[in-house]
């Protein structure tokens, strides 16, 4: 699951995780990714801290897996401008990588993880960029 309120961000995401073979699916939504997540948990999660104003950020949503029995296991690779690592990696981030990155290297850290965690790469990306409405 990609969670990024960047559309263009989060295609060029999607297709790189793609390329590498994982099935994704995305939201700009805080709060509709995090519904979504408890009804149907990813391996892995690439979290912007940022979100749109108004809605669940990074932070909230990586406290609230991380707090839950079902949901705490799920990496979480944090994907933001915000250069706060120790926060992220202290709240259970496995990663936290600071924009600007490579694609690739998401990929690449993402792989690492779930291989050796054996795991094959059902990633959850916000359905917002699949014509979710605005409104």
């Amino acid at each position: 699951m990609v969670i990024e309120d960047d559309m263009n961000l989060a295609e060029l995401l999607k297709y790189e995780l793609m390329d590498s073979g994982f099935h994704v699916s995305y939201f700009k939504s805080g709060r509709k990714a995090f519904q979504k997540l408890k009804s149907s948990p990813p391996d892995a999660i690439v979290l912007d801290i940022l979100l749109e104003e108004g809605e669940m950020d990074g932070w909230a949503i990586l406290k609230e897996l991380k707090g839950s029995s079902d949901l705490n296991e799920i990496s979480v690779f944090v994907s933001t401008a915000l250069d706060e690592r120790e926060k992220g990696i202290s709240l259970g981030a496995k990663d936290y990588l600071v924009k600007p990155y490579k694609p690739s290297q998401l990929s690449k850290v993402i792989m690492h993880t779930l291989l050796s965690n054996g795991k094959q790469g059902q990633i959850l990306i916000p359905q917002a960029f699949h014509g979710e409405n605005k409104g």
